[in-house]
């Protein structure tokens, strides 16, 4: 197979030479590479149950092209803690979450995909690409059983489902010992420019998190997304005894207003470059490496957080953390958040740079890793000066042309910029 290159004209901003770089990096090109449905037919879907025809096919291949908004249509009110009730005082939709199997393409139309309170779930599945839609649970119907659950209403009853995620990805098993469960994986993984909110609430459990990815997962890149006003970012391993493969690539990702897990990570080998970091007037964290993991923290720009990167106690981890931009409070006259400090760790011996704001202080040392992400793939980190302005101009939907899947030319290749689309040919 050869790749054909072509050209075609998007919106100004993007047409320019200086577009950012929108092709696949990270750990989602190992292992052969991610292709999703390519090769497979192409479908456009505007209702819940034709994605859910395609997208829960086990096999076979499909780009699926997803537009305007998808969800389940089918009103149910609800009280102020979530649970359905006749004489609840908000109207919404029951929920719904989507098994994807392999080898799939899900991709939005334009800048107005929407999965309202439709979750996707992976489950030990591998080569899928997920772009250019918007995700919210907000106002989901859940059940209290020992977490909050998703309700859902299928053949004239309501069923109960899994966790109220956005996008989670995980390879849980029934084996009890670790050289089964380590057979049970999800892997190949692209998730891209996609958008992820939930409504603001003060129980942090109302929720939970926006993308999160648990038990055996490898060979996955999460980029140019735009997660904000949530509690509950990405949670990377499930609990302590979570110690299978987490390798997983985060670059040009946007969080804004998150109070914690941007992301956080047990036993997780995981890359993080050129995100942009912006908490609320000095409040909330920023990446929390937890027990085993070695994660490799590269020219990510951090602003106005109570944490920025930062570690427990817990045993066998470390991290490099270089070329990093910390922001204490970047709007001390609007917010009146003057008198708040942001706390960063370092590796041993580290200091910082005099380009750091004065509203930011060494909270303790986290051992060096030995990670790094150039002996497994090929990459070029942006200057860390440049990253707010790229990442909030580019992160999240509508930012993409959508033209070589619509076209059913999906061939995936390093460097594709958003002024350049590219055809494979037998």
């Amino acid at each position: 197979m050869r790749l054909g290159i072509g050209f075609f004209s998007l919106a100004a901003a993007f047409a320019s030479a200086a577009a950012p770089d929108f092709g696949m990096y990270g750990f989602a090109t190992l292992g052969g590479g991610t292709t999703g449905g390519a090769g497979g037919a192409t479908v456009t879907v505007s209702s819940f149950a034709d994605f859910k025809k395609y997208a829960e096919e086990v096999e076979t291949p499909y780009v699926i092209l997803v537009k305007g908004e998808i969800n389940t249509n089918i009103p149910v009110k609800i009280d102020e803690s979530g649970a359905v009730s006749a004489s609840g005082s908000t109207s919404t939709t029951y929920g719904e979450l989507v098994s994807v199997g392999n080898n799939k393409t899900i991709i939005g139309l334009g800048s107005d995909a929407f999965f309202n309170r439709v979750g996707l779930s992976i489950q030990k599945k591998h080569n899928i690409i997920i772009r250019n839609i918007k995700f919210t649970m907000s106002d989901v119907p859940i059940s209290k059983t020992d977490e909050n659950k998703v309700v859902a209403y299928r053949d004239g009853a309501e069923v109960t489902l899994n966790d109220p995620d956005c996008i989670s990805i995980s390879a849980d098993s029934a084996a009890t010992d670790w050289a089964g469960k380590s057979k049970q994986a999800s892997y190949n993984i692209w998730i891209d420019h996609c958008e992820f909110y939930n409504a603001a609430t003060d129980n942090k459990d109302r929720y939970d998190g926006l993308l999160d990815a648990k038990n055996n997962i490898y060979n996955a890149t999460f980029s140019w997304n735009y997660f904000h006003d949530h509690h509950k970012g990405s949670l990377i391993g499930n609990s302590n005894g979570d110690s299978l493969r987490h390798e997983i690539t985060f670059h040009h990702n946007y969080y804004k207003n998150l109070d914690a897990r941007q992301p956080m990570m047990r036993y997780a080998m995981s890359h993080l470059y050129n995100n942009y970091i912006e908490g609320d007037s000095g409040s909330g964290n920023g990446p929390d490496i937890r027990i085993g993991s070695d994660v490799y923290v590269e020219k990510n720009h951090y602003a106005s957080l109570s944490k920025a990167v930062f570690g427990g106690d817990e045993a066998n981890s470390g991290a490099t953390i270089t070329g990093n931009k910390y922001e204490g409070c970047f709007t001390l006259m609007s917010s009146g958040c003057g008198s708040k400090t942001m706390n960063i760790s370092l590796n041993p011996g580290a200091t910082l740079s005099a380009g750091d704001t004065s509203n930011v202080k060494l909270d303790m040392t986290i051992p060096l890793g030995k990670f790094k992400p150039s002996e497994y793939y090929s990459y070029t980190a942006d200057d860390v000066g440049t990253v707010k302005s790229t990442v909030t101009a580019y992160a999240g939907v509508g930012k993409i042309s959508t033209s070589e899947y619509e076209s059913g030319t999906t061939g995936i290749r390093k460097g594709a910029t958003a002024a350049e689309t590219f055809s494979a040919t037998a």
